[in-house]
């Protein structure tokens, strides 16, 4: 009942259109035919039959005479010979024929036999010599040529040949049959009108262009992401920065990050909520690809798994989906228990956990998931949810209203209008002006911003490599806040002082961001001229007391808690680049 009724809307819908299309094709079969090229035929028809040959035979006749010797006689016997149409066709298609009928024309044998036609008539032994030509004259001049030839050619032969009717001149032209033509027109017009209107019915509706969705949205796209392959065999391959990262797709996830960083708060925990209107449309890939690019960018990141009715990040960095968020749910371990460190340094996975019959499912919605997520957001400075999609769960809705900023997934092969706009209805209560828009899969003629892919050098593996200034400085400019328009870079090598690289954060009037880049061995420090608190001293200050030395004095030179952050700012901005310099050297 329902497929009859989705065909009987799309006979109403695009019934007109298939009308259309193969009207259209019918004119074109119709005009085709009208205009195709028209010559004169000259025809005649040659009659081959059976022709009496003689056979001697010698016959032994007894004598009359007294001597024993017989009579030897010879008697001629007639035999009638079948000829064998088939082979007359091919003689008369011959050089032995054609080269003496061009000849008489003053024609070369190719374009004699170019539009001539030896046909066998069924059932007969009747040859049809047809001859076209542009001038009516010149095909009769021409057919005659050519049965003249094949008279004399068999005069002698073992066959008779008889004509049975003269070429003929040929008083009107021969046109194209047309019904053929009409047919072909109406069984192509048939089948491109149909074939069409499915189509349009698979894509009435999607979304256009990148202008198009930020129309539906309301809201600018911050990124669009071209179409890449993923690798074959997957569902979920590894994510695109880290399988291929000096692609452009990898480089719109990283334009993406830069969109991002005015969103981000300066000293406490962000959480990013990345969902989508409908399912399988880029969230995931999404998710993690965002996440990534931030632990790179020196961020600390946790990605979780919301989605607890088809998680899929577990299976992305090849984690165990045991435990996670449905333990915490359930109050059975701690949120350092179920972290699942991945290969990107900074980046940890909080998987789905374990799902039994939907039961974790309600606690969505609950205020457990509040505290579970307060609890998380204490142990990195970047909290990213993959979670459901908006008309498929209501889980969505409950993760929006808990998340600093919402990025809505769009696909440009899958996502519908009409689904965006029912998505920003179920998400009108729990959005307030936080709302960011991505499209993914846009080809460059529906308005997609296609960054160039960065160069690697063939056969450097960019983890272990360190990294040159130009992608230091562009790394730097990802996670700069505003105001900052300089930049020192401090080597380091990893044994010296481990843990105090790893907790080095860059301190400003606005914002604190840890930056830290480089291999396994050599680490980058990204440093701020504009840092409220200078790294050398703050490294003093935190270095312990000499022995017998008093706690009072050692705290002596720290600033009052309740000294204004302005007075600190102005102090770092007037002090001196060179002593910046020295101070930067000594901490290397």
């Amino acid at each position: 009942m329902t497929t009859y009724g989705r065909s009987a809307r799309l006979l109403r819908r695009y019934g007109p259109w298939t009308l259309v299309v193969t009207t259209a094709t019918l004119a074109a079969a119709y005009g085709l035919n009208q205009s195709a090229p028209s010559g004169y035929e000259s025809e005649a028809t040659v009659l081959v039959e059976a022709r009496l040959a003689a056979e001697t035979r010698t016959a032994v006749r007894p004598s009359t005479t007294a001597t024993p010797t017989a009579a030897q006689t010879s008697t001629p016997i007639l035999t009638p010979v079948t000829p064998d149409i088939g082979t007359e066709r091919e003689v008369a298609l011959s050089d032995a024929v054609v080269v003496p009928a061009a000849a008489r024309v003053g024609a070369d044998k190719a374009s004699f036999l170019n539009d001539l036609t030896v046909e066998v008539a069924p059932d007969a032994n009747v040859l049809r010599i047809v001859y076209s030509s542009g001038n009516r004259f010149s095909a009769q001049i021409r057919a005659r040529a050519l049965v003249e030839a094949y008279v004399d050619y068999r005069r002698n032969g073992p066959t008779g040949v008889t004509v049975l009717s003269a070429p003929d001149l040929p008083a009107e032209p021969v046109s194209r049959p047309l019904g053929p033509d009409l047919a072909a027109g109406l069984a192509a017009g048939l089948l491109l009108g149909g074939g069409t209107a499915l189509l349009r019915s698979r894509t009435r509706g999607l979304v256009r262009s990148r202008e198009d969705y930020e129309h539906l949205t309301g809201v600018p796209v911050v990124a669009t992401v071209p179409r890449y392959k993923r690798p074959a065999g997957t569902t979920s391959g590894a994510p695109v920065v880290l399988r291929d990262p000096t692609s452009p797709a990898a480089e719109s996830y990283r334009y993406l990050r830069t969109r991002l960083q005015p969103s981000l708060r300066p000293r406490l925990s962000t959480t990013i909520l990345v969902t989508s209107p409908g399912d399988r449309q880029g969230r995931t890939t999404t998710a993690a690809n965002l996440a990534v690019t931030l632990a790179q960018a020196g961020r600390s990141v946790i990605l979780v798994d919301a989605d607890l009715r088809h998680p899929q990040l577990h299976h992305v960095f090849g984690v165990s989906g045991d435990f996670g968020l449905t333990t915490l749910l359930d109050g059975e371990a701690g949120v350092e228990d179920v972290l699942e460190e991945t290969t990107v340094y900074g980046l940890r996975l909080l998987p789905a956990g374990r799902r039994e019959d939907g039961e974790h499912v309600d606690l969505l919605d609950s205020g457990q998931l509040g505290r579970v997520l307060h609890a998380v957001q204490k142990q990195a400075s970047v909290i990213v949810l993959d979670s459901t999609a908006v008309l498929s769960a209501s889980d969505a809705i409950a993760l929006a209203a808990l998340s600093d900023h919402v990025l809505l997934v769009g696909d440009y092969a899958r996502t519908s209008r009409a689904s965006v706009r029912r998505a920003l209805d179920e998400l009108a209560e729990v959005l307030h002006d936080n709302l960011s828009a991505v499209l993914v899969n846009v080809p460059k003629s529906a308005g997609a911003l296609v960054p160039h892919a960065r160069t690697q050098p063939t056969g450097i593996a960019p983890r272990h490599e360190p990294l040159t200034r130009d992608r230091l400085v562009s790394d730097a400019d990802d996670v700069a806040p505003p105001g900052v328009t300089s930049h020192t870079y401090v080597e380091a090598e990893e044994e010296e002082e481990d843990d105090a690289m790893a907790e080095y954060y860059t301190r400003t009037a606005t914002v604190a961001v840890p930056v830290i880049y480089g291999s396994t061995n050599t680490a980058t420090v990204y440093a701020s001229s504009t840092a409220t608190i200078d790294p050398v001293e703050d490294a003093e200050e935190n270095e312990p007391a000499e022995p017998g030395e008093p706690e009072a004095e050692a705290e002596a030179d720290e600033p009052e808690a309740d000294e204004p952050e302005e007075a600190a700012a102005e102090q770092a901005v007037t002090e001196e680049p060179d002593t910046k310099a020295e101070k930067a050297e000594a901490l290397s």
